[in-house]
């Protein structure tokens, strides 16, 4: 287990997985708390599923 997370920390998968994580929660409890979102945090959160999921995509094909 402790070298599969050492592997995902270096494939820097895990600092992804996180980022997307956390930002893409943070959006969700602006959303619900009715709360304005700032222009930048949803460019950043675009940036960062963008890059993440785009990753993957190339590495499964």
């Amino acid at each position: 287990m402790r070298d599969k997370l050492i592997d995902l920390w270096k494939s820097s998968a895990l600092i992804q997985g996180t980022l997307a994580l956390m930002f893409g929660a943070t959006i969700c409890y602006l959303a619900i708390a009715g709360r304005e979102m700032p222009g930048i945090l949803l460019a950043l959160i675009g940036t960062i599923f963008g890059y993440y999921f785009g990753t993957k995509t190339k590495q499964s094909g």
